[in-house]
């Protein structure tokens, strides 16, 4: 009743005013950042301004292991990992790099008409064993034709100071960029993914990578785990942004056969997350992340179908992109509009 009576009001007049005003001043200030037409910060635009040009990553796969599949933490394989190491499904992996990226690049030239990429070593630990054979692969990899840089994927406990080192030599000559699989920064969701260390060492890991002049640090998220809130994503988003963080890879929590997860979810103990659900919660987390930080992916995308377990929207790519992005402009929501 008290909201009827406000209703043809000078208060109720006043406060829609002020509400248009606010909304107005929000989308100005959106309008400042050049997203093409996204409301959020795109990777692609991120590469637009490094190189001028549209960048591809070539995935390629050359670690074969990981601390946790050594038993170096004391640790089980990660819940959600399978026998891959997160690999894509079209990596000739059996094959010598120089032949990996030939194959992929070619492929990815011909689909979309590219010409500059980014050598992406994507599976496993990357940073797991010898200096030497890394500097070995980053050389070959920028050997290649028409590679004006190299992304790598890697753990926050697999950052040793001779590792730390060969980055900042690298990055002084190239793009390097630095994929660092973080997931959460709660203790007790980290125990649930049996990730072998904790979120002070993820933000260490931050904070010794931040140091290296040049050098491109994304972190990779998983949302949807058992016990997660609101709070916590937006104080994630809060902290990454006061790391000032370059990068943003979104995923969410996804069930594969043969994994850990699969017998926690046969038993009824975890349920994924519902696109509409998902949706919610990174448009929450990208209204407090700070505009600079590029977004590299809104969510995971089941690369091998006769895996997935659920959540069936995970075999769709553009289909959870575009629901996102509705969302969001639906509700007027871009990233950094609360930060």
């Amino acid at each position: 009743m008290l909201e009827n009576s406000l209703a043809n009001t000078p208060q109720a007049t006043d406060a829609w005013i002020n509400d248009h005003d606010s909304s107005s001043a929000a989308f100005s200030k959106n309008k400042k950042h050049d997203w093409q037409g996204k409301p959020y910060h795109p990777i692609s635009r991120h590469y637009r301004e490094c190189f001028g040009t549209k960048v591809f990553k070539v995935s390629v796969s050359v670690a074969e292991t990981c601390p946790n599949r050594e038993g170096l933490n004391g640790s089980k394989i990660c819940s959600f990992c399978d026998e891959w190491g997160s690999a894509a499904y079209h990596l000739e992996r059996d094959k010598p790099l120089s032949e990996q990226i030939k194959i992929n690049r070619e492929a990815i030239r011909k689909r979309y008409r590219a010409e500059r990429f980014l050598v992406y070593f994507q599976a496993y630990t990357n940073t797991l064993g010898k200096v030497q054979k890394l500097q070995d692969w980053f050389d070959a990899a920028l050997m290649e034709k028409d590679v004006v840089g190299i992304v790598l994927g890697t753990r926050p406990d697999c950052l040793p100071s001779r590792v730390l080192k060969l980055f900042q030599e690298y990055s002084e000559r190239t793009y390097l960029s630095v994929e660092l699989g973080i997931q959460t920064l709660d203790d007790d969701q980290l125990d649930f993914l049996s990730r072998g260390h904790g979120s002070q060492c993820s933000l260490d890991a931050i904070d010794k990578l931040k140091e290296i002049p040049g050098l491109n640090v994304c972190a990779h998220l998983i949302f949807g785990i058992p016990g997660e809130t609101d709070e916590q994503l937006i104080e994630t988003a809060r902290v990454l942004s006061a790391k000032k963080i370059d990068g943003v890879k979104l995923h969410n929590l996804h069930v594969l056969q043969g994994t850990p997860l699969e017998q926690i979810f046969s038993k009824g103990d975890f349920a994924p997350l519902s696109l509409e659900e998902y949706t919610r919660k990174v448009a929450l987390f990208l209204e407090y992340l700070d505009p600079s930080v590029a977004v590299h992916r809104l969510a995971a995308v089941a690369s091998r179908w006769n895996e997935l377990l659920a959540p069936e929207w995970n075999r769709e790519k553009m289909r959870p992109m575009q629901f996102i992005e509705d969302y969001m402009r639906n509700n007027q929501m871009f990233q950094g509009r609360l930060s």
